[in-house]
């Protein structure tokens, strides 16, 4: 569906400011493509999480090296005296407790990973046309078209009475669509835009950063989901 409204109006954005989220991501390479920006900003060619969403730890490999340590501690059962065979008995206790949360947690995790949009090209062009895929798995019920805003934003100074500096994201364009999805889960949904050649190109190493981003939302039975997920629209050099 071609992208239909959009505004040059700016708009003043209640997001965090580019230079207090932390780069959880580390960049990711394409074959074919010239040295650039975007090669150290934080783009995953195999599928972009969502903005300022936390990184989840379980601590998998502690986990597992304290499963092997009890498991190794089971093995002196015969040797040892009964007080200490009770003490690793209460410790297998304590084992499977490890294991029935790490299942938990990793059950947990999967049924409530965030979709991904994977890009088609690293980078996009002012000027040329911004095209990812929007991948959900587990894949949920939706009741409606996916509502995708396309947004440039800045990181604009306020200076406040007392002489200190912060930076207030604002919006200096906006365009949004919508996009069917096929049957009853998404699974996959192409996005595509069209990029305007006369606003600036992503620049994530100044206080005052410029960035594009994809705002999504998700119509699902109960609170709708919504997401945001950094765009790598760049300027042509």
């Amino acid at each position: 569906m071609e992208p239909g409204e959009e505004s040059r109006e700016r708009q003043r954005l209640y997001i965090p400011a580019r230079s207090v989220v932390p780069t959880r991501f580390k960049p990711a390479r394409q074959d074919g493509v010239k040295e650039g920006p975007w090669m150290t900003d934080p783009w995953r060619a195999q599928g972009q999480e969502p903005d300022y969403t936390p990184e989840v730890r379980y601590y998998i490999p502690l986990r597992i090296g304290l499963l092997v340590g009890i498991a190794a501690l089971n093995l002196l059962l015969r040797s040892v005296p009964p007080i200490v065979q009770i003490l690793i008995l209460l410790v297998d206790v304590a084992g499977v407790i490890v294991v029935f949360d790490s299942l938990n947690k990793l059950w947990y995790g999967y049924w409530t990973r965030k979709p991904r949009v994977r890009w088609t090209r690293i980078p996009a062009y002012t000027g040329d046309r911004l095209e990812g895929v929007l991948v959900a798995r587990p894949s949920p019920e939706v009741i409606a078209p996916v509502l995708a805003v396309l947004r440039c934003v800045r990181d604009e100074p306020v200076r406040s009475e007392s002489g200190e500096t912060t930076y207030e994201p604002t919006a200096l364009y906006r365009r949004i669509a919508e996009f069917p999805v096929p049957g009853d889960r998404l699974k996959e949904v192409a996005i595509a835009f069209d990029i305007p050649e006369d606003l600036p190109g992503t620049d994530l190493r100044r206080p005052d950063a410029v960035y594009w981003q994809l705002a999504l939302r998700i119509p699902v039975v109960g609170p709708d989901e919504e997401l945001v997920y950094l765009a790598p629209v760049y300027t042509r050099t």
